[in-house]
């Protein structure tokens, strides 16, 4: 792949997404010269000192020669995009490319300047983490994961080739999808689960031990302030895949409190006899969060969907492998345990 695609590269937003990209085209050559904005100057310190990009400021505004960028890329929270293009809308060069790094595309086009609809190409890595800010960016966050580009009518054949071709350089797989279909897939397999995570943290089991359970109950560390623009922004189709899930998991506790509950496709994952002791110890909070996971899963289109899914949904689910209990086991932890799993689905019902 071709190196310095770019001669000088802004990178508007310096947390986890756009400190790991930042690190990603600069460990692939991407741009001659890497500048960054953000509002911590902390993160841009560091990134200095760390060699990362050539300089940055706190303020928009102080980078007075916008024309001089050949690639613009916006990572910062959804709710910065308003005030970001009409910051820039005037102020780039006409063969300048604007990428965004966010989870949520079809907004856009209601806020997108008319004389940046040439210039701008939605984007997706999908990677991420729990973790916020520089200091926890990844130079391979990107690597080998899912980049989605959402191309509109106005782009050039030109430009989103060259997005393509950066994308390949920092090793990801191109994935070109419709912005209105990307918002409805990730609704379903990124948004909601999310969203199940913080419904049912509370509920979550205290002073997880192992790097099993902490993987399947990953999601609940996520910062609620990203996340509350999503939600906000994608709540059509969030609202439509979360009842769907309701009724699926109504179904499941009715089954619960008739002692009728089989687990589906039980694996054949071990544990040690104290993983098993922790679990049974915990039973009522692992398998209603088992439960969440199984109503969600029994959603039809994510049969469709779960192919453009990322770790997050991977991590979701993966406390269905936790269970592998005999049935008669697994029907007498229930039945020890029902009233708790029953007054747990009250909570959020």
């Amino acid at each position: 792949m071709s190196q310095n695609l770019f001669n000088k590269t802004l990178i508007i937003g310096l947390g986890l997404i756009g400190g790991s990209f930042a690190k990603a085209i600069r460990k692939a050559q991407i741009s001659k010269e890497i500048f960054a904005f953000d509002i911590d100057i902390e993160s841009i310190d560091l990134a200095k000192n760390d060699g990362v990009i050539d300089g940055g400021v706190d303020e928009l505004q102080f980078i007075e020669d916008l024309s001089s960028f050949d690639l613009i890329v916006i990572a910062t929270p959804l709710s910065a995009y308003e005030e970001i293009f009409d910051e820039i809308a005037n102020r780039v060069f006409p063969k300048t490319i604007v990428i965004d790094l966010g989870s949520l595309k079809s907004f856009i086009n209601k806020i997108l300047p008319k004389n940046l609809e040439n210039n701008f190409i939605g984007c997706h890595p999908i990677a991420g983490s729990e973790k916020t800010n520089f200091e926890n960016s990844e130079v391979d966050l990107f690597l080998g994961k899912k980049f989605v580009i959402c191309k509109n009518p106005e782009n050039s054949n030109e430009i989103i080739k060259k997005i393509e071709n950066l994308a390949k350089s920092i090793g990801c797989d191109v994935d070109f999808i419709d912005a209105d279909k990307h918002d409805k897939i990730y609704a379903l397999v990124s948004h909601l689960p999310q969203f199940l995570s913080f419904l049912t943290k509370e509920f979550s089991p205290k002073n997880i031990e192992g790097d099993f359970l902490a993987k399947a109950f990953r999601l609940d560390n996520s910062d609620p302030d990203i996340w509350a623009d999503i939600f906000e922004l994608n709540e059509e189709n969030l609202e439509e895949f979360y009842l769907e899930f309701f009724d699926n998991l109504e179904e499941e506790v009715s089954i619960v409190k008739h002692g009728q509950f089989v687990l589906p496709n039980q694996t054949n994952q071990s544990f040690t006899d104290y993983e098993l002791q922790y679990f049974e110890e915990n039973f009522a909070p692992i398998f209603f969060r088992a439960l969440i996971v199984l109503s969600y899963l029994k959603i039809p289109a994510i049969k469709n969907f779960k192919i453009h899914a990322g770790s997050g949904f991977k991590d979701f689910t993966s406390i269905m492998e936790i269970l592998n209990f005999t049935p008669e086991k697994l029907q007498n932890l229930i039945s020890k345990n029902q009233k708790k799993i029953l007054n747990l689905f009250s909570s959020i019902s």
